[in-house]
């Protein structure tokens, strides 16, 4: 499974939710409410779990596909490579 590392991770409106932030290609914030469970910590990071559609083999960007829309209105983005954790796959 794959997951984004998240750049800022605050209170939602339940105690149940976060707001976590991310940051595209571009280098523009976004924000998604997401369950606080599907959150996860890494090396000291936040990580949210993510597809990932397409990896561009010029500039290393991946487009990946959020779990559900951002603030943004965006359900896809182009993200930077490093910011991206990549775990092996599950057992079947």
């Amino acid at each position: 499974m794959a997951k984004i590392r998240c750049t800022s991770v605050s209170e939602g409106l339940r105690a149940s939710e976060a707001l976590a932030g991310l940051q595209d290609y571009q280098g523009r914030r976004h924000f998604i409410r997401i369950e606080r469970d599907y959150l996860s910590q890494q090396n000291g990071a936040i990580y949210l779990p993510i597809g990932i559609v397409h990896i561009d083999p010029r500039t290393k960007a991946v487009l990946i596909e959020l779990p559900h829309e951002a603030d943004s209105g965006a359900n896809r983005l182009w993200v930077d490579i490093s910011s991206i954790c990549q775990l092996e796959a599950a057992p079947a």
